[in-house]
């Protein structure tokens, strides 16, 4: 050991440490007592809680009295889960938001609802369980919980890679006990099915199941996207989403980010927005049989801008073809640009690209005229709710 690094203050040695690598501090702990001492300094591991993961409190988290226990039993593990997520069962998707608080790390998708039932002028965002990562008195490690569509806890586990630069791209959420995500396969559970399926439809449609007992919906689009749920729910794949703050850009008005959009039967679905120099694409996080998960929904090409008449004392107003569309949606428009969107048979068969206008009403507000006269309406979600 170097006389001199011994000798210096303990706050400096605490900071030379504070700029060495996590996994080279058994190492140092290791040297003598004194560089030991300094690197269970718990100010140290408040440092880190803060600059890698943002968190500077440990309160409500069972068996943790230290920010070095904190980081080392939770953190390190688990913190690389926190962000946005997108969640993928086959050709259908979800908004994950991975956050901590009140002492556990909690994985929720994000499902967006209409206040009316069937515009989306008016927009709210609930959070449906999805898993439960908490700690114990008298365990080290961590325990991961499953969460039902019933709310109902059990056992699991996350299989994931951390990479070298310390983040994790994809994680794989096992579940211990499928059974309880899928009554079919258990004869002893198949009076949750009926449960079930009507908290889907209510989540899904804003209304009870009035179906009888011959379960008609299992040939309805709903009822699909319900038995895929069962399906994959015990072992559903995460792929991470990444940031897309400050991508718009200086010269246009609407605003990047996550946009709720009613594709007809399929109902309200999540879509991404982003700039790609002079391209806005649209991207599908919920997706449909039709078009699914990840696929691009729209393109709408800026160097193309349809010419709409305006002037200097009116608002621009919406072209005549295209007000039968926008249903209760006022003509007051910023741009409006040709564009392309896809279309696909069932099982996203025959996928092609069509011709169509992307309009831009406000900062917040967009829609696109697909050729054979319909037309989606995309709302900004309000990003708080995902902790970004």
């Amino acid at each position: 050991m170097n006389p001199s690094l011994i000798s210096l203050p303990a706050e400096v040695v605490c900071q030379i440490i504070s700029h060495i690598p996590v996994e080279n501090h058994p190492s140092i702990s290791l040297t003598c007592r004194y560089m030991r001492d300094c690197s269970f300094v718990d100010r140290l591991w408040l440092q880190r809680c803060r600059d890698e993961y943002n968190i500077d409190d440990y309160t409500g988290w069972k068996g943790v009295s230290s920010y070095y226990q904190f980081y080392s039993r939770i953190l390190y593990r688990y913190g690389p889960l926190l962000g946005v997520w997108q969640r993928r069962m086959g050709c259908y998707g979800g908004l994950i938001s991975i956050e901590a608080r009140d002492g556990k790390i909690f994985g929720e998708e994000c499902v967006v609802k209409c206040y009316d039932g069937s515009s989306v002028d008016e927009i709210k965002v609930v959070r449906r369980p999805v898993f439960v990562i908490t700690t114990t008195d008298d365990q080290e490690d961590c325990t991961v919980q499953c969460q039902t569509l019933l709310h109902e806890s059990h056992a699991g586990s996350i299989d994931m890679k951390i990479l070298k630069n310390g983040l994790v791209d994809k994680f794989k959420l096992v579940c211990h006990a499928k059974c309880r995500h899928n009554p079919l396969e258990n004869n002893d559970l198949v009076f949750f099915f009926d449960s079930l399926y009507q908290l889907w439809t209510k989540d899904e449609l804003q209304q009870d199941d009035t179906d009888d007992h011959n379960h008609t919906f299992v040939n309805d689009v709903i009822g699909r996207k319900f038995l895929t749920y069962l399906s994959w729910s015990h072992g559903f794949t995460f792929t991470r989403l990444a940031p897309i703050q400050g991508n718009t850009p200086s010269d246009q008005i609407l605003q990047s980010g996550y946009y709720a959009g009613t594709y007809g039967v399929h109902g309200l679905e999540i879509i991404r927005i982003t700039y790609n120099e002079r391209t806005i694409s649209g991207i599908k996080i919920s997706g449909d049989s039709n078009v699914p998960a990840g696929k691009v929904t729209f393109k709408a090409f800026l160097n193309n801008p349809i010419s709409i008449r305006s002037s200097e004392d009116s608002p621009i107003l919406l072209p005549d073809d295209l007000i039968p569309l926008v249903n209760g949606i006022p003509r007051r428009v910023a741009a409006i640009y040709h564009g392309s969107g896809q279309i696909a048979f069932n099982g996203y068969r025959l996928s092609r690209f069509i011709n169509g206008k992307f309009i831009i009403f406000d900062s917040d507000t967009c829609g696109f005229a697909w050729l054979g006269n319909s037309f989606t309406l995309f709302k900004r979600l309000d990003e708080e709710f995902l902790n970004i």
